[in-house]
């Protein structure tokens, strides 16, 4: 998925004023990019820019160009929205428009290959129209890519809010604005919620639309994320429970190279933090790699397919030690196997180590370990536990690309809690570097 919009940066809603040099920035990040101004502030100008770029960097066929009507496309060099799916402008459902898309294999293909979509004058849009775009791009997507906006393809739009509304659209009506529908929101507004809640600045609204993610539904497997690690282990026994296969057991022990026993405490308790003595595993078991092997990251999430018993040259089968775990990561098959764990005295000496299975059980994470990792799909009960640590909900909630893959409930403000002193160091180095602070992801509370 790598150069698709949903991975890495988080997406980010842009007010344009003039030519703003970190709108074409964010794109070049590979977020989703709203450009919002009046007229004459140049945002065609400014996409038509980023339309070059993608079509030298992805080539013609992954990028697409268009606008709700044919004028709008023509200013950027596009053609219309319903012609690159093939469709002419009756009303339909988005079943229905993705039940005529699905018949035309040409546009299915095209639609799979793409990998920027630009949309000019996107606010004539009613909702109901960028609801079926942002569907059916979904739909006729693989399935590990469903539950990404507009199936990770980066989307860069540009329109004016308060110029004329899309025909038939008032505030009243059924069909509303397109900045108001859940797929507008998902696509852009939950990182502006998001930067609230790293601020400290979450008011209500963006509370709500945060605890509004429960009804989220996915394909893929959903991960629980608790704080303390006693819940974790809870929740990841119960699920290992249900699978009906024999158990393996394996086990790593500590060897310590040191004689300091302050040391040795100290080592230890930092071997415990990345590895567990005991991992009990089963096929078809849901797991997440904690180390790199053969080019695939940490964090990356799979399943149990088999275990690999070797044997010697005699044919007598070999210690636990020797024994792998076949997984399967998102369609490639690997086996992992025993890998040593070390730590480290402040001269860098290694002072323990720990050979294990660099692999955990994945239905649930404690906070700290899920830091660092881009999951599918979260689960976060505010309800269940305390959280009394600066940023803890942040980290949290930013395990995620988008908010279509969170799933929320229980957040309050009381929960959201930013160290003053962090704040406050990073306003003055974004200060000396000439960025207003309040440029920099810092929105009023709301």
């Amino acid at each position: 998925m790598a150069g698709r919009g949903g991975g890495g940066a988080h997406q980010r809603l842009h007010q344009v004023i003039g030519i703003d040099v970190r709108s074409h920035a964010f794109y070049l990040s590979g977020s989703n990019v709203a450009l919002l101004g009046r007229a004459e502030c140049e945002k065609s100008e400014v996409m038509r820019r980023m339309v070059s770029a993608s079509r030298l960097n992805w080539g013609s066929e992954r990028v697409a160009v268009v606008a709700l009507s044919g004028a709008a496309a023509l200013v950027i060099g596009g053609q219309t929205l319903h012609s690159i799916f093939g469709m002419d402008t009756r009303p339909m459902s988005k079943e229905g428009w993705l039940r005529e898309t699905l018949l035309r294999a040409n546009v299915v293909r095209r639609l799979k290959a793409l990998r920027v979509m630009f949309i000019n004058e996107v606010c004539t849009l009613p909702s109901s129209v960028f609801t079926r775009v942002a569907f059916v791009m979904r739909r006729v997507a693989p399935p590990n890519l469903q539950h990404f906006p507009f199936a990770g393809c980066q989307l860069v739009s540009a329109g004016d809010p308060l110029q004329v509304v899309p025909v038939k659209v008032t505030d009243t009506s059924v069909d509303g604005m397109v900045f108001n529908c859940p797929a507008w929101r998902s696509t852009f507004a939950g990182a502006a919620g998001k930067d609230r809640v790293r601020w400290g600045r979450a008011g209500d609204l963006a509370i709500g639309i945060i605890n509004e993610t429960w009804s989220n539904t996915f394909k893929s497997p959903i991960i629980k994320m608790r704080i303390l690690k006693s819940a974790v282990l809870s929740i990841n026994e119960a699920k290992l429970r249900t699978i009906d296969s024999p158990m393996r057991i394996f086990t790593g022990h500590d060897v310590v190279v040191s004689g300091d026993a302050t040391v040795v405490e100290k080592a230890v308790s930092a071997l415990r933090s990345c590895v567990y003595l005991s991992l009990s595993l089963k096929q078809s078991a849901f797991v997440i790699l904690t180390r790199k092997v053969d080019g695939i990251a940490p964090g990356a999430r799979g399943t149990v397919t088999e275990f690999k018993h070797r044997s010697d040259a005699a044919g007598c089968e070999l210690l636990e030690e020797d024994v792998g775990v076949a997984c399967d990561f998102n369609g490639k098959l690997m086996e992992v196997s025993r890998m040593r764990y070390s730590a480290y005295n402040s001269a860098g000496v290694e002072v323990a180590y720990c050979e294990q299975i660099p692999l955990i059980l994945g239905w649930a994470v404690t906070v700290n370990r899920a830091q660092g990792l881009t999951l599918d799909a979260v689960e976060i009960d505010f309800k269940l536990d305390t959280w009394p640590t600066c940023g803890l909900v942040y980290t949290t909630l930013s395990r995620v690309r988008s908010f279509s893959c969170l799933r929320v409930r229980g957040l309050r403000r009381s929960h959201i809690r930013v160290s003053r002193c962090a704040v406050a160091f990073y306003e003055s180095e974004l200060v000396e570097c000439g960025i207003d602070p309040r440029d920099n992801g810092r929105p009023t509370a709301a």
